[in-house]
């Protein structure tokens, strides 16, 4: 090799050297583990990067603190609630920040990572994403934000969530996958349509929609809001006054409403004893009893009218429904159908 070709190897050798001298070291683990919690608290996570983060804090949190790496020695894990509703709260001895708020706190639930947010924090989250409201008395989480299924971003990784925590606040995602898929069990994933439910109040839907609306009852008292539904927006638990008896029943409110008779309905209503029934908000108690076409002939009682509309005898039972309309002592109007089952004469 010629003294002037080694010079200029010399010369190339020295530009790499520089060059790689140059170069930003390797990434912090810390910052880096920091940065991709952040990226999965936001709802912008990779698969892989969801996956990473998850395993990496459940080794944390279920092996010994001698195991850690270095990155994660110092977090702290602490269990609370119950086996069904297990809560793990983790602390961390740095700050991070997601959605603009800065946090110590990660939560981590069934229905995955979040992070604690106040009132104010909670209303600026839900109006820059146009979150829906959805509530629910019967269990945990009481409340919860998400956005409607029809508007989805099919480009983010994953869907901004706000739930309740009984005291304040948490902000998280809802990611695909097993979870989600996992969420509503096959048998219930076919519920009422406001077809199927506007013939169940009027007493002439057939077993298959029965099921159906079978199914949506069990879906909304049984799992999260983030299994509802669409068209559902609450559900809870109520009791009526009629002719001072009280009435326990559940509630379901609806996004878009059903029609009684050609009457709009948004609040349907169970009652022991077989009862599928409308709360016919503002209508009147006149107008829903001409609607059904009920009249003096069909009052049972004081505020309660009713009219057999179909038996059915199977299996030494006749099953018997019947229009009915219910008046209660706070003004409320309640109208659909009532089902009940008698044995069959031999």
């Amino acid at each position: 090799m010629s003294s002037r070709s080694s010079s200029r190897f010399a010369t190339a050798a020295a530009i790499v050297l520089l060059m790689v001298s140059a170069l930003p070291a390797q990434a912090n683990p810390a910052a880096s583990f920091q940065r991709d919690l952040v990226e999965l608290l936001e709802c912008r996570a990779s698969p892989a990067t969801m996956q990473a983060v998850t395993t990496a804090l459940r080794g944390a949190r279920y092996g010994t603190p001698q195991e850690r790496p270095a990155h994660l020695k110092g977090w702290s894990f602490t269990r609370s609630g119950d086996e069904e509703h297990a809560t793990t709260l983790i602390d961390m001895p740095v700050t991070l920040t997601a959605h603009g708020i800065t946090t110590h706190r990660v939560v981590a639930d069934d229905m995955g990572f979040s992070i604690p947010i106040d009132a104010g924090q909670r209303a600026r989250i839900v109006g820059e994403n146009g979150l829906r409201h959805r509530s629910n008395t019967l269990r945990e989480p009481f409340q919860v934000w998400s956005p409607p299924e029809a508007s989805g971003d099919a480009s983010s990784p994953g869907a901004i969530v706000v739930s309740s925590d009984g005291e304040g606040y948490r902000v998280g995602c809802d990611y695909p996958g097993p979870m989600r898929e996992a969420r509503v069990p096959p048998r219930l994933r076919e519920t009422a349509t406001a077809s199927d439910v506007g013939a169940a109040l009027e007493c002439r839907a057939d077993d298959a929609a029965m099921q159906r609306i079978a199914n949506l009852w069990e879906r909304v008292s049984e799992l999260s809001p983030l299994a509802w539904p669409d068209n559902v927006r609450a559900v809870a638990e109520h009791e009526y006054l009629a002719d001072g008896q009280e009435m326990p029943v559940m509630v379901i409110t609806l996004e878009q409403p059903a029609a009684l008779k050609g009457l709009a309905a948004t609040s349907l209503v169970l009652a022991y004893g077989g009862y599928l029934a409308a709360d016919m908000g503002d209508a009147r108690l006149k107008a829903v009893l001409d609607a059904i076409g009920l009249g003096a002939a069909d009052r049972q009682a004081e505020g309660h009218w009713m009219r057999e509309a179909s038996r059915e005898a199977s299996s030494g039972y006749t099953r018997v429904q019947a229009f009915s309309v219910i008046s209660t002592d706070g003004g409320a109007v309640l109208a659909g159908c009532m089902t009940s089952e008698v044995r069959s004469a031999h």
